[in-house]
């Protein structure tokens, strides 16, 4: 695991090959290797994968797979979907691969095998969603039941509604699926809008049920459902999906409408969960298990690749290169699809709660930079927007763009191919540029390239290539953070927040003179004051 104050002598040969690939261009590695292409492009499961456009070459690739070897990623990895404790900060699995292991697996925490109580969970999902799917679900008044509405926030969100979204055209026509993650008033005002009580469900999604956020929505759920059916048939319209099922009971969801989310699966990897309760209902059981299939494909092939061939280590290598060697501090994530207009939100959170740290797994700090500002936007769109940064900006941000090369419509498949040629466009020109010069121009208009890009390409946007997305990013993501030496699996800075929160939260409905110290905040709590009252 690297420490920059103990740099091992991998990391050292990478920082001097640094300094000499530095001094060549794309278009210069290019030339020197015909071959390329072919050299740093990998069929990974469905997925094409090109890093041919990053600023690396043989020996770099030499270099990541030694990196690889010493940080022990593969081992790591291994353990973790063995069911070891490898959390070190709270001391348990991160097994979320186990919620996508086929039936017959035998995965041992503390003696015990988890599979059989996944299989039993995902059963009762399947269970429930034929229930709505087929309109036999009845509300309090025997209307079945036509809306599902989720409610949670960060980790039992993200995931859920940019799946939703990806794969929107699997919907079940006749089901209204609507989601609702913000406390702001207006959101759930807009969300209940057309919704009828008698016909509406709602899924609550906290893995720990405490969630302040969530559990404030679900009681302005309660009123909203209290107002049309009463109190005591409120428990047909609420769903509960969360680790602690005796404070979801408490609050009032019946056992039986209580899915269970394992306590070693964390938020931001926890789709494959209970959590994507609300995915099965809208796609179906059958395609909901076709995206878990994707997941486990890419589960089980990040253990048995060799590094040349491994596109979750190759990739995590280079966001390693990108950021602590060629010092670029941003990346973005540019899918080629509107239906992936959520994907890159959902990997600012998958990726940045896991690699945002400033110590070491073992408490020693961090001298050098960790993890990346994931950011993005869909193509076109993007195109008309902040590519003319990515250009010619004075910061250099590597991209990742993703595409999908049919569509289940052939009448469109015209405009996809202009989609997919504006990829390939906007990834030839980043990194090598224009030495075009306009007439009558003062500004300079000539690009200079080098900008590094990976294109990872996909025949087509179903639940079996998301699965394999989703697992790639999230492998992607851990090994990162193994080599760097830290634990991606814990979020202290989310925590330090939340309580922070809880203490504005009782200075604003308090009456005596605050107790809060720090000047700026108490300011702000007196414009607030003042504004509301305005």
């Amino acid at each position: 695991m690297y420490s920059s104050a103990e740099k091992n002598q991998i990391w050292l040969q990478l920082e001097k090959h640094r300094k000499e690939i530095s001094q060549k261009s794309l278009s210069e590695l290019f030339k020197e290797n015909p071959d390329r292409v072919d050299d740093l492009s990998i069929s990974f499961e469905s997925l094409w994968i090109d890093v041919s456009r990053q600023l690396i070459n043989s020996e770099t690739v030499k270099l990541f797979s030694e990196l690889v070897e010493e940080s022990k990623i593969k081992k790591f990895l291994s353990d973790m979907m063995s069911g070891d404790p490898v959390n070190s900060t709270e001391k348990k699995p991160a097994l979320h691969t186990a919620l996508r292991a086929s039936k017959d697996s035998k995965i041992l925490v503390e003696g015990i095998n988890v599979v059989p109580k996944i299989t039993e969970t995902l059963e009762k999902m399947t269970d429930f969603s034929v229930q709505i799917r087929d309109g036999k679900l009845l509300g309090a008044t025997n209307s079945p039941i036509k809306s599902v509405v989720a409610v949670g926030i960060g980790g039992s969100h993200l995931g859920l509604s940019m799946a939703y979204k990806a794969l929107s055209k699997f919907s079940h026509t006749d089901l209204t699926i609507k989601f609702c993650s913000s406390i702001d008033p207006i959101e759930l005002t807009q969300t209940l809008n057309g919704l009828d009580p008698e016909t509406t469900i709602f899924v609550v999604t906290s893995k720990s049920f405490n969630t302040k956020e969530t559990l404030l929505l679900m009681e302005n759920v309660k009123d909203w459902l209290n107002q049309s059916i009463g109190k005591t048939e409120l428990s047909k319209h609420l769903v509960g999906v969360t680790s602690n099922k005796e404070k979801a009971i408490k609050l009032g969801i019946p056992e039986s409408m209580v899915f269970e989310i394992p306590d070693w699966v964390g938020g931001r990897f926890s789709l494959s969960s209970a959590a994507g309760l609300v995915l099965m209902i809208s796609i179906g059981p059958k395609e909901f298990f076709q995206l878990l299939s994707g997941m486990n494909k890419i589960d089980n092939r990040t253990l048995s690749e060799p590094f040349n061939s491994n596109g979750v280590l190759i990739l995590s290598m280079i966001d390693i290169w990108n950021r602590s060697f060629l010092n670029h501090p941003t990346m973005a994530i540019i899918p080629y699809s509107s239906q992936m207009s959520d994907f890159p939100s959902y990997l600012q959170q998958l990726m940045m709660e896991s690699l945002g740290k400033n110590s070491l797994a073992d408490g020693r700090e961090l001298q050098g930079p960790v993890g990346s500002i994931v950011w993005g936007a869909t193509g076109t769109e993007s195109q008309h927007a902040f590519f003319q940064f990515l250009h010619q900006g004075t910061d250099v941000v590597p991209c990742e763009m993703l595409g999908f090369a049919k569509t289940n419509d052939q009448t469109t498949q015209e405009q996809k191919n202009v989609l997919f040629a504006n990829l390939i466009a906007q990834s030839e020109a980043l990194a090598f540029g224009s030495n075009h010069q306009e007439k009558n121009t003062k500004g300079k208009t000539n690009l200079e390239g080098n900008r590094p890009s990976t294109v990872i390409l996909a025949p087509e946007l179903t639940p079996f290539i998301l699965g394999q997305l989703i697992a790639l990013y999230e492998h992607r993501t851990v090994a990162s953070g193994l080599a760097w030496g830290i634990n991606p699996f814990d979020q202290w800075g989310v925590e330090l927040g939340k309580n922070l929160a809880v203490d504005f939260e009782l200075e604003l409905n308090r009456e005596t003179p605050s107790k809060i110290e720090n000047y700026s905040s108490k300011k702000l709590l007196q414009k607030f004051r003042e504004f509301k009252n305005f």
